[in-house]
């Protein structure tokens, strides 16, 4: 039985997710696909429209078999953290063949050639990137501006690879295989249509989650029907319907600035992600602004992106502190594998991974939870307060939602 892997949010799952698993499971000759999905909160700091036993039913309902969960000490963090979490949970399954992601590129080989530069990051790249961050750009960009310079001065290298956001996830998740030693496979399949960050709707039957989600914000779910397919409108209608979406920063405004009202800015440079001076900027910013966008928005400047704020705001709604992160070991991978739901299929899958997985495999909720579960849970407990209709018993539904199965 061939496995292969894909690594997603499903924010919510939409036409192109469901090409993307088609296409996996063709590329690869797949029999079953297992997919590794963020929980409640996302990589750019936000948010899941819908809770994940939700989104977890509309992957299972449209081709995928098996569904983990991605650690929030994973999923909220940089692209190379969320990809070197994600691509661990898939290697240390031990059931997994393949790992098959979308790319602007669609050249397996031209992705690797770069990703091994990531990975070796010779010199002459760590100039690069210096001489970026001079220009005081985030991280993130000063690196993709370096590697599109280390690019033009090698003709064996396409610097039109570098840039485009798909592709440069890609590069991380193929860095991440190296660094495991992985014997997962890599393929990659051609995004169509919408770009990942694409916030217009150009195409009758595809769009990108960020246009999805905007649609469904400003005109109502009924504006997305197209775009999604129709198992997942589903599902987003009735979560809707009682009160469980959609979820946004918005639903948090209330708690989020009573803790920037209260904190000195000592206090808040104690959190993941909020650092040189964003802790004075967010304090002022509370002070002038009533909403979370108008607050990200006045705190934006070039090197605090949007999307860095955004998880520097999940840290500090969550309570993450750099003293806790650093003490969940995330560079050793996760500790645990959390299953959301499987098929008939997905428990062969369980079966085989269950003979073969370095970590204990989840179904239930363990008397002992590890740090970085605990984790997961205050952060499923903390994502159920932003319900706008109140949920009986939503801070313990980590313990009695049973493993979805179909």
């Amino acid at each position: 039985m061939h496995v292969t892997g894909v690594i997603v949010e499903y924010n919510p799952m939409h036409n192109g997710h469901l090409y993307h698993v088609e296409q996996s499971r063709l590329q690869t000759g797949a029999d079953a696909v297992v997919a590794v999905m963020s929980g409640h909160f996302l990589q750019r700091g936000e948010p899941a429209i819908v809770n994940k036993w939700a989104r977890a039913r509309m992957a299972l309902q449209q081709g995928v078999d098996l569904v983990v969960e991605l650690p929030v000490a994973y999923s909220t963090q940089s692209a190379m953290l969320f990809a070197y979490g994600s691509v661990a949970v898939l290697d240390r399954l031990g059931a997994v063949d393949s790992l098959c992601f979308g790319s602007e590129s669609g050249d397996i080989k031209s992705l690797q050639t770069l990703s091994s530069i990531i990975v070796d990051e010779p010199p002459l790249l760590q100039s690069y990137i210096q001489l970026e961050l001079q220009k005081g750009v985030s991280y993130p960009r000063a690196t993709g501006a370096a590697l599109v310079r280390y690019a033009e001065q090698d003709p064996h290298l396409d610097e039109r690879v570098v840039g485009q956001p798909n592709n440069m996830l890609g590069l991380e998740y193929l860095a991440a295989l190296r660094r495991l030693n992985s014997s997962i496979t890599p393929a990659t399949i051609t995004r169509i249509a919408a770009g990942y960050n694409e916030e217009r709707i150009t195409h009758p039957k595809i769009a990108s989650a960020t246009a999805i989600r905007k649609a469904t914000l400003e005109s109502g779910v009924e504006t997305a029907a197209p775009l999604l397919p129709e198992l997942s409108y589903s599902i987003l209608r009735e979560e809707f319907a009682a009160g469980r979406g959609p979820m946004r920063w918005e639903n948090y405004r209330q708690t989020l600035f009573t803790l920037l009202h209260r904190a000195t800015p000592e206090q808040l440079a104690r959190f993941v992600g909020v650092d040189e001076g964003l802790e004075a900027r967010l304090i002022e910013a509370a002070r002038r602004v009533d909403t979370v966008q108008d607050l990200i928005a006045h705190a934006k400047t070039k090197r605090f992106t949007w999307t860095k704020i955004q998880r520097a705001l999940t840290s500090i709604l969550l309570g993450v502190t750099r003293e806790e992160q650093a003490s969940l070991l995330v560079e050793n991978g996760p500790d645990y594998i959390r299953v959301l739901g499987f098929t008939e299929r997905g428990r062969d899958v369980l079966r085989r991974a269950s003979e073969r997985s370095v970590v204990p495999i989840l179904t239930k909720m363990p008397r002992q939870q590890s740090p970085m579960l605990q984790l997961d849970l205050r952060a499923s407990r903390i994502y159920s307060q932003g319900y706008t209709v109140p949920q009986s018993g939503a801070a313990l539904w980590d313990f009695t939602t049973p493993v979805i199965r179909l």
